[in-house]
């Protein structure tokens, strides 16, 4: 019995890790995945922020953000994060900081793809200082992730990481970085 439907793109880092932790937690069979454009006028129906992943359930609100919805399906499936408190929130850090590299090189791919009179320098430098300041924390929480590698935090390191090699490859030389 289908319990809802999450939209994603297959390019996405962040539906990508939905799409991982769906399959980790045996929800394959309850929540189907639909590939979404969220460029697409009618695609706002179900996201009004046009963002990707979006999961709509049965019932309740669309849930519009990737970390929530991982927790959903989380508690929906099956833990895949630890029971000790402190080792949890420890995992739950580690993801928000890959969360937030993501959110840096998904905006410097899009200002990359503006034309070039409207790019802005400072801040795509700005975006790619921040990349390479948290590439240290990326290694530390690889570190911690490859004590659990099917946990939630080992899933976002893989979702951020080929996404970085997938677009970022000219800009952030992560397995420097992250030996």
């Amino acid at each position: 019995m289908s319990r809802g439907t999450l939209f994603g793109s297959l390019p996405s880092p962040y539906a990508r890790l939905c799409r991982l932790v769906r399959l980790k937690c045996g929800l394959v069979q309850h929540i189907a995945f639909q590939e979404a454009d969220p460029f697409a006028r009618d695609f706002r129906e179900k996201n009004p922020l046009g963002k990707v992943p979006v999961l709509i359930l049965n019932q309740g609100p669309p849930l519009t953000e990737t970390t929530l919805i991982c927790r959903t399906l989380m508690a929906m499936g099956g833990p895949l994060r630890s029971d000790d408190p402190d080792a949890a929130r420890r995992e739950e850090a580690d993801v928000a900081m890959l969360m937030g590299l993501l959110d840096l090189g998904v905006a410097h791919r899009f200002e990359f793809l503006r034309p070039e009179s409207e790019q802005s320098a400072k801040w795509q430098q700005r975006r790619l200082d921040g990349m390479h300041a948290a590439l240290p924390l990326v290694d530390d929480a690889a570190v911690r992730a490859s004590q659990q590698p099917e946990s939630y935090g080992a899933l976002a390191i893989v979702s951020a990481l080929d996404w970085l090699e997938f677009r970022m490859a000219d800009f952030i030389d992560w397995r420097g970085a992250c030996p």
